[in-house]
């Protein structure tokens, strides 16, 4: 095989994939829930950077055995 052959066959093959996907409808429930709260942010003194203090989003903790 032979590299445009290979480069050809590659580019159809993605860009089927990334038609597909484009169109393919993904319900809202797939989606994780985001923690829409603000940001809290400062202004360091000493050095004049920004600090900002983000707080992780809760997560359920789930065991299974």
């Amino acid at each position: 095989m032979n590299t445009r052959r290979f480069v050809s066959g590659s580019s159809v093959i993605l860009a089927g994939w990334l038609g597909a996907t484009f169109f393919n409808e993904v319900p809202a429930q797939r989606y994780p829930k985001l923690d829409r709260k603000p940001v809290a942010a400062a202004v360091d003194g000493a050095t004049g950077l920004l600090v900002a203090e983000v707080k992780p989003a809760a997560s359920p903790i789930s065991v299974s055995r």
